[in-house]
């Protein structure tokens, strides 16, 4: 199963804690980097898109346990209670898609690469 999650810029540090949370390294503080994609409205987003194992969806909603790496746990938390499955992006969420395709999975959360020198 794949993944791909669209993550508001202003929610980038609390989604990488999540990532901490659900990740298997120190490495995954990293998991949304630069807010290269806008949606039509022009809100900015990164983007981080992965294949997971099964039980991943049951692993990302459960009760989150800081990993052996550290994380901030109120911020991984936050970035938890705002994730949305099959939802168009927007700014006060984390939208995911579940589409095979990264491709499809962009076009299903709305969004599109900023155009370099834009």
């Amino acid at each position: 199963m794949r993944v791909t999650i669209a993550c508001p810029a202003h929610m980038i540090a609390d989604a990488n804690q999540l990532a901490l949370c659900l990740g298997l390294g120190p490495d995954d503080a990293m998991t949304y980097g630069q807010p290269i994609w806008r949606d039509a409205e022009g809100n900015l987003y990164a983007v981080a898109s992965a294949t997971v194992p099964t039980g991943f969806a049951e692993a990302a909603t459960a009760a989150l346990s800081e990993p052996a790496w550290g994380a901030d746990l109120e911020a991984a938390a936050r970035a938890q209670a705002a994730i949305l499955i099959g939802a168009t992006a927007t700014p006060d969420r984390l939208a995911a898609s579940l589409a095979e395709s990264p491709q499809d999975a962009l076009a299903e959360l709305g969004l599109t690469l900023i155009a370099e020198g834009a």
